[in-house]
């Protein structure tokens, strides 16, 4: 392939997605601030523009791999319209002519989409969240993500955390000891709980009550005193609050395994941590089934119903990714099948198509003269 041709395609690929994703964040973001105009009214205008600032930087990263797939079937509608298509394929040129470099522009915005993930929408997203409670006064699923988790699982036993003072220890804490049948055998509550070494805690002001086998209780008062955590240690309870998707790939791992640790769900933070990476990909499979879909035999260059095509598609996936999402929070999915599953189903239905195109089978090719009359 010449760096010609090469280059005249990337160039209409990358202004094409370029276009498309500005266009359809600008939608989503006017429609957005229409729902909200009422919040907007009496709050000083620099806040709204640092709001939407931030929501362009996330909603731009979500609405990328759409913009990537109405792209690719557009850039192949294009070329048919303007014969430049003819031309490319009276010069020796084929389908990978155009499939080159649409995947070399696709995958170089699915890796800069990671970055871009990890380092901007991150942030944005939390600074979102805090902008809509403290400057708008919207709680929205705040309380959800950034509540303190009070309930622990540790071992064998069972702790409620209170709160943390400015030390970070833990404060107003109660310790539950269950026993081989999961029956209540202790409970000890203290009003400061702080790492002692290895598994050790140290629980201070605290009272201990032990429920005898008989049905009688022995109660125990003192200054301080300390217990073992099977299991545990000082990060046993280093549990950052937050939206899984708005965390660092770092946080993800460190919190994934913390939160399996103590008994609380890790399901998000692992679908999350495979979406950083799977999410961008499934913009470059879907390219790559758009373009395929634009290039069969008998299509017309027609815009709109490349444009309408890559919209079905991005409905589908939208909704699959949804239903996943729910699969693996009710842990019936697996978080890396959730997350990458698109990307290989895609990519499957992109070869197939492809290989139908070059090869159809019989029953798909024009029939033939017969071979007794087969000319001369």
């Amino acid at each position: 392939m010449s760096r010609l041709l090469f280059g005249l395609v990337a160039r209409l690929y990358v202004a094409l997605s370029a276009g498309l994703l500005a266009g359809i964040t600008l939608v989503y973001l006017v429609a957005d601030f229409g729902d909200r105009l009422n919040l907007f009214l009496d709050k000083p205008l620099s806040a709204v523009a640092e709001l939407y600032w931030h929501k362009a930087m996330q909603t731009g990263h979500q609405l990328a791999p759409a913009a990537m797939l109405l792209a690719a079937g557009a850039t192949a509608s294009v070329l048919r319209k303007t014969s430049e298509w003819t031309a490319i394929q009276a010069l020796g040129g084929s389908r990978s002519t155009l499939a080159v470099p649409v995947l070399a522009c696709a995958l170089t915005s699915a890796a800069v989409m990671v970055a871009f993930d990890e380092l901007v929408v991150t942030r944005s997203g939390e600074r979102i969240d805090h902008m809509m409670l403290h400057v708008f006064g919207r709680w929205g699923d705040y309380t959800l993500h950034y509540s303190p988790k009070p309930w622990y699982r540790v071992g064998d036993a069972i702790v409620r955390v209170g709160g943390r003072d400015e030390a970070g220890r833990l404060t107003d804490v109660s310790l539950y000891e269950m026993d081989e049948r999961f029956s209540l055998a202790a409970r000890t509550d203290a009003a400061v709980m702080e790492p002692a070494g290895g598994e050790r805690w140290r629980l201070r002001a605290y009272t201990r009550r032990t429920f005898l086998s008989g049905g009688g209780l022995q109660k125990e008062r003192g200054d301080a005193v300390e217990v073992a955590l099977s299991g545990s240690d000082p990060l046993s309870f280093a549990i950052r609050r937050g939206r899984p998707e708005l965390m660092p790939t770092a946080a993800l791992l460190e919190q994934q395994s913390l939160r399996a640790r103590v008994g609380l769900p890790s399901q998000p933070f692992l679908l999350a941590l495979h979406n950083r990476f799977a999410y961008p990909f499934t913009g470059v499979a879907a390219a790559l089934f758009a373009l395929t879909l634009a290039l069969r035999r008998g299509r017309k260059g027609y815009l709109t119903q490349a444009l309408f095509e890559g919209l079905v598609v991005s409905v589908v996936l939208f909704t699959v990714t949804l239903v996943a999402r729910g699969l693996v929070m009710g842990e019936h999915l697996p978080a890396w099948v959730a997350a990458w599953s698109p990307v290989a189903v895609l990519t499957a239905l992109a070869a197939t198509l492809w290989r139908l195109e070059e090869r159809p089978p019989r029953w798909l090719r024009p029939p033939g003269p017969p071979a007794d009359r087969a000319p001369a």
